[in-house]
Formats: structure tokens, C-alpha cells, sequence
């Protein structure tokens, strides 16, 4: 059996907590994939690029790419939607030279919190204009169908909301 893709096996991403609180903490051990990368050039996790206008984001971690800016159109322009509109716009997305674009899963949306910051939980840059409450994922939440799981980048808290209701959107596609 052959195949043509390439799989790249990295680990979860860190949390972005370096301060030890109580010994044995995350800030004590930093685990996660960006761990001691001494090379300077491979220090960076996240890469910004801007394609045809279009600002997108990198991540090294994990091997997606998100849609960069807040106010752009790989984020609605910055709107709130609601999650069957969500899933309709992402799959619709013609963005940064891309057409795969889709609504991120939970995980794939909690890789890139910063538990390290509040007031948004997430690295500015390079994730420009960022809300502070919560972003849709495509997870359903199974114990009430009706609900999907969605990560408020105020704190970086995850919650369940109804899918009928208004929420922000940051669109991804696999960048590897």
C-alpha cells in the first residue's frame, strides 16, 4: 500500500503558561511541541504571510493555517454568524488563494489559545482583532445536539451555545 501524503507527528502545541506558580505546575515543565527549539530560526511558531492581500497564519505546531485577522474575510469581516451559516461560509470561502477552508474542530481551536494572557486569550499578533468571547468550532456537543462547543478568547474557556445563536468565526484549512 503506498500513499502520498506525508504525516508529520509533532505532539500538542505548548500552552504558552512559562511562569511556575506552584512547582510542578505547567510553567514549570512547558511541555508541549515548541519545547526547547534552540535553532533561531525554528523558534517561531507562528508565521505570518499575506497572500493576495490576505493575511494568513501558519502554525508550525500543528501544520494548519488560519485565516489571520479578525476583520477579515477568512473571519467573516468581523461578524457574528450563526453555526449552519458558519459551516455554508467557511466551505464557500475563496480566501488567500485557498478554497478548503472549514470551521475548526475544538482541539484544533484550543491549540491556539495563550493561557499565558487574557484580554484576548490568544497571541496578537499574529492573530490580529481578535473578540474576546466565544468562536464556533464544528464540534457538535453530543449530550444536547441542538449545541456545539465553542472557545471564548476572552480566558480561553470552552462552553457549549446553541447553534442558532450569534458567534464569532475564525476559519482554518490543513496547511501541510
Amino acid at each position: 500500500m503506498e500513499f502520498n501524503k506525508h504525516i508529520f507527528s509533532r505532539g500538542l502545541p505548548k500552552t504558552g503558561q512559562e511562569t511556575e506558580y506552584v512547582a510542578g505546575d505547567d510553567g514549570t515543565y512547558q511541555a508541549g511541541w515548541w519545547l526547547r527549539r534552540t535553532i533561531a530560526n525554528n523558534r517561531t511558531r507562528f508565521i505570518v504571510k499575506t497572500i493576495g492581500g490576505d493575511v494568513v497564519v501558519f502554525d508550525r505546531a500543528t501544520g494548519l493555517c488560519w485565516a489571520g485577522d479578525g476583520n477579515e474575510v477568512g473571519c467573516n469581516n468581523g461578524a457574528t454568524i450563526t453555526w449552519p451559516n458558519a459551516l455554508t461560509y467557511a466551505l464557500a470561502l475563496d480566501f488567500a488563494g485557498f478554497k478548503d477552508w472549514r470551521v475548526p474542530n475544538l482541539i484544533e481551536l484550543l491549540s491556539i489559545c495563550n493561557y499565558a494572557v487574557t484580554s484576548p486569550a490568544i497571541k496578537e499578533p499574529p492573530f490580529a482583532n481578535t473578540v474576546e468571547d466565544f468562536y464556533f468550532t464544528s464540534t457538535t456537543y453530543i449530550v444536547a445536539t441542538a449545541k456545539v462547543w465553542a472557545i471564548s478568547f476572552d480566558i480561553g474557556m470552552t462552553g457549549q451555545i446553541a447553534k442558532s445563536i450569534l458567534r464569532y468565526l475564525r476559519c482554518v484549512r490543513n496547511g501541510v
